[in-house]
């Protein structure tokens, strides 16, 4: 009797454990970092087991501002929070009994934060599963940086000045500079200059970097005849607000130089032999034409 009573205690036991573990969150998305301009989808799936579903929330930082209530008559209803704006066009948020997803849209400063998913079964238990992600609003660079200054060709020996400058962007993009894919050193570049401009509670920032270096072998090897400037913004915390920009620029070798001069050469002799030709040419038909002139004369005396 006693035995029987362990197994049909450990037989509900595992009923119940089994019925705890059969609602339960298994998944949430929320983009870690995302533009201003950006719509971003917020999305949570869940496994109800044997449950049905009540409903499911989002929160941000602790405030409701989206609940999904299949067994309603009104079954989705959206509640007003600072920096957050649901998207009400569909298909702009998708509740079943398998996931949710909503969309954002008119981001702003006040919209980073804490988002949370939370489901609820039915009763008379009401179980609940949750999950927290959080999201940074950014305004990230859209176009590449910008270089100016450099010239087409060059020569050895020549001093090369140039600049950078990064497109605006919270946070703001570090400058670097690379020629054949390789780090400046510091001594080739100048202070950077940033300029600031506040806009909707966002601190833009857009810099500038100079870089100054001689032309020479020495110190930058062997050029064979070009070198790749390279400028990279890059904001180390979001890799994909990171741009570049490469300019190309040349340099005649020596030997190369010395081909062209001889071919430079070759072709003006080529020219000062032609006209030696055509003055000697000139010289013999102006003598032929006085001697048939005399001839001629002679003739008519006759």
């Amino acid at each position: 009797m006693v035995q029987r009573k362990i197994l049909l205690s450990f037989i509900f036991t595992l009923q119940y454990l089994k019925l705890i573990r059969t609602l339960q969150l298994t998944e949430i998305v929320v983009p870690e970092v995302v533009d201003v301009r950006d719509t971003p989808t917020l999305s949570c799936s869940y496994d109800m087991g044997t449950h049905k579903l009540n409903s499911v929330k989002w929160y941000k930082d602790e405030r409701e501002f989206f609940r999904y209530s299949p067994m309603m008559e009104q079954n989705q209803m959206i509640f007003p929070v600072e920096g957050v704006t649901v998207m009400r066009k569909a298909p702009a948020h998708l509740c079943d009994q398998y996931s949710c997803s909503i969309q954002l849209q008119q981001l702003n400063i006040r919209s980073s934060g804490a988002y949370r998913c939370e489901i609820s079964g039915d009763a008379p238990e009401f179980k609940l599963a949750h999950g927290t992600a959080n999201m940074s609003v950014a305004v990230l660079p859209q176009y590449d940086p910008i270089i100016n200054g450099l010239q087409h060709a060059y020569s050895l020996g020549d001093f090369v000045v140039a600049n950078c400058s990064s497109d605006m962007s919270s946070p703001p993009a570090k400058l670097y500079w690379f020629i054949n894919d390789r780090i400046v050193p510091s001594d080739f570049l100048q202070p950077q200059q940033e300029t600031t401009i506040d806009n909707d509670g966002f601190t833009l920032r857009y810099r500038t970097l100079e870089i100054r270096f001689h032309i020479d072998e020495v110190r930058l090897g062997k050029i064979k005849g070009k070198l790749a400037l390279k400028c990279l913004a890059r904001i180390d915390a979001i890799p994909q607000g990171t741009r570049e920009s490469t300019q190309i620029i040349y340099i005649p070798m020596t030997d190369e130089l010395r081909n062209q001069k001889l071919i430079n050469w070759r072709s003006g002799g080529s020219s000062l032999h032609h006209g030696k030709t055509t003055h000697r040419q000139t010289y013999v038909v102006l003598v032929l034409t006085a001697a048939l002139c005399l001839a001629l004369a002679s003739l008519h005396r006759l």
